[in-house]
């Protein structure tokens, strides 16, 4: 009888860890602002070593905000791209 309930136990154990069980994605609503999702961003590629999403008018220079891309480049018109520097993973 204790062989019967030990392999019951372990095979209920298997079950709940192939279920994944109490393991959930984390997805960012789109209502969020930019800031915190571009902090989730910078925090998820931290993590897989993809390059961040930047501002730049030249793609040599790289700026975390718009603000700051639009003070420094001028007229030039500041897009956002991967900040593609050699230390990181082009996506």
């Amino acid at each position: 009888m204790r062989i019967k309930s030990i392999l019951a136990v372990f095979i209920s154990g298997l079950a709940l860890s192939l279920t994944a069980c109490g393991t959930e994605a984390v997805q960012i609503p789109e209502s969020e602002p930019a800031t915190v999702q571009e902090q989730a961003a910078q925090q998820s590629t931290d993590l897989v070593g993809i390059c961040p999403l930047k501002w730049t008018c030249n793609y040599q220079n790289y700026y975390t905000t718009q603000t700051q891309c639009a003070a420094a480049c001028g007229s030039d018109t500041c897009t956002r791209d991967y900040a593609c520097t050699g230390t990181c993973v082009c996506p």
